[in-house]
């Protein structure tokens, strides 16, 4: 057998071993993701209810019911306006604390370290210290001040709940995408700025035509994060409203998690998912196709 047979036997033999290693993670993602996944989808075409193992093909009556129903249009509204505000604040300030800690500011270390807690804290567990904070503490402190318009709990008012959830998300949400620009500010080339600055460039040109740019696929990751939490949001409202008051703050997850385990109608909760889904993807993909287009190699 010569050198060539020899390897390539070698060859064949390494692929067959790394292939019997990633069978078991294989087997584990097949059952935890790729089977729910069609099983929802063919549920989502059923009446299934969880309790009933008889099942009876309704077609896209789910469907029909889930695009009628102005609940459904609501908490759509809900998470556009949501996860707009969401991405605004989340990109801008935590490009903007990136330049400040990317620069020579005395003491970042610690600042680095002091607004990176929120992001280790869990979610659910915010919402409640916050729900607590905000529908006890801020009333007392008003009474106790006499500011009559701290007495009324921000979560109590349709048009004030949203925001004091937001406010709460903006300020968990801010660390981890300070990180990742910050990562991305390195990968500036330094002799571009050195350059622009002896052209007597300002520092706001040299950020738009220089800085920016290369901050393209950093921006891009961001606003798909930022836009998939907001889409997503559960936590926070299960934590602080429960989609209240007066179903103002409901989501659409809050929306499939009550019609699936509070109303018992796992099949209309299916379509809701599958919709979600559809959409979340469908905005990270253009987001994605469209920075594509704006990278700089």
């Amino acid at each position: 057998m010569n050198s060539q047979s020899k390897r390539m036997t070698f060859y064949k033999k390494q692929s067959i071993i790394l292939s019997l290693f990633a069978i078991p993670q294989a087997i584990v993602y097949v059952i935890f993701f790729i089977a729910p996944i069609l099983g929802g989808i063919i549920y989502s075409f059923t009446d299934y209810n969880g309790i009933n193992k008889k099942l009876n093909f309704v077609g896209l009556e789910n469907y029909r019911a889930v695009f009628s129903n102005s609940r459904f249009l609501k908490t759509v509204m809900f998470n556009v306006t949501y996860s707009a505000l969401l991405v605004i604040f989340i990109v801008s300030l935590s490009l903007i604390l990136a330049i400040i800690l990317n620069s020579s500011l005395q003491g970042k270390t610690v600042f680095r370290s002091v607004f990176f807690f929120p992001a280790v804290l869990p979610l659910l567990t915010m919402g409640l210290v916050f729900n607590s904070i905000i529908t006890k503490g801020l009333p007392q402190l008003g009474a106790n001040l006499g500011f009559e318009s701290w007495e009324i709990s921000l979560l109590s008012k349709p048009d004030t709940a949203m925001y004091a959830i937001l406010f709460v998300a903006i300020w968990q949400g801010l660390a981890i995408p300070t990180v990742l620009f910050l990562a991305g500010l390195q990968t500036v080339p330094r002799e571009l700025e050195e350059s622009a600055s002896l052209d007597g460039a300002t520092a706001w040109k040299k950020f738009r035509f220089i800085t920016l740019p290369f901050l393209v696929p950093t921006i891009t990751m961001v606003f798909v994060l930022t836009l998939k939490q907001g889409l997503m949001v559960f936590d926070l409202i299960m934590s602080m409203t429960q989609g209240g008051p007066a179903g103002s703050t409901e989501s659409m997850a809050m929306l499939i998690y009550n019609h699936g385990f509070v109303e018992r109608r796992l099949s209309v909760a299916m379509a809701e998912a599958l919709i979600l889904a559809v959409i979340v993807c469908t905005v990270s993909f253009i987001q994605i196709v469209w920075s594509n287009r704006k990278r700089i190699y």
